[in-house]
């Protein structure tokens, strides 16, 4: 199964990126947008990275004016996270992933007072967009991330804006990547700090992995950032299974 994610992952990763390999790397680059969680790399299986490796690696990067960082499951290749250290990369992060079957999701209530739907225009996507960039500590978006948004929701990826019903004001948003050997990834879950607390985090991972289901998946999985949220995909459904290493570089 970790396989099966890590294979997912990458895939997903190289759709709509520059894809380079560095040695026994895939370095996968958002040209219009330098944020590191869209610019990163995912080692080989077993993969065993020389010196030369690792400097092409942190080139791959650095050339392109991005920061040099990966995302993967240290399971599959366990030997990378040490020679990287070595190398002056530190451990961002390791987060567990948490993953979701059709017979595990719990249905609840939503909360009242929102509406949940899926962006068809640019004001939509725009304002949702803004609602997770907001959330989430970043930029405001820009035409290209909503033409980037868009075209991804064309190849499959499902978007999900939460509203304020009586104010038709965007609260959150989410999305499931486009299914893939029956697996999605639901990410992105992100809620206005003004409508937190209300089961809307909650709300849209329901709905965003009922949607993968209906898409096709037998499996939806997902990275909580933190124990909180962890508790908040459990009670939609979500359990641990493997786990994910952050990894980032600089000078």
């Amino acid at each position: 199964m970790s396989r099966r994610l890590q294979n997912y992952m990458l895939a997903s990763a190289k759709k709509g990126r520059e894809v380079v390999r560095a040695g026994p790397f895939t370095v996968t680059i958002t040209g219009h947008d330098p944020n590191v969680y869209v610019n990163y790399a995912v080692p080989d299986a077993d993969a065993d990275p020389t010196a030369a490796d690792v400097e092409a690696l942190i080139a791959a990067f650095t050339s392109r004016g991005r920061t040099p960082r990966l995302e993967y499951l240290p399971s599959l290749a366990p030997r990378v996270e040490p020679a990287l250290v070595d190398a002056g990369f530190t451990v961002a992060d390791r987060l567990p992933i948490m993953e979701c079957r059709p017979e595990t999701l719990i249905d609840r209530a939503d909360p009242p007072g929102f509406e949940l739907i899926t962006p068809v225009t640019d004001e939509d996507t725009e304002a949702m967009l803004a609602a997770q960039h907001e959330a989430f500590g970043e930029a405001p978006p820009t035409p290209q991330h909503v033409a980037s948004t868009r075209a991804k929701a064309a190849a499959g990826h499902i978007h999900l804006l939460a509203r304020e019903a009586a104010t038709g004001t965007a609260a959150g948003g989410g999305v499931a990547v486009a299914v893939r050997d029956g697996i999605s990834e639901v990410a992105g879950i992100a809620v206005r700090p003004q409508y937190e607390r209300r089961g809307l985090g909650a709300s849209l991972t329901r709905h965003l992995t009922r949607s993968a289901f209906d898409a096709g998946a037998t499996l939806t999985f997902l990275t909580p950032a933190g124990d909180a949220q962890e508790r908040v995909y459990a009670r939609v459904g979500y359990r641990r299974g493997d786990s994910v290493l952050f990894l980032s570089y600089s000078a």
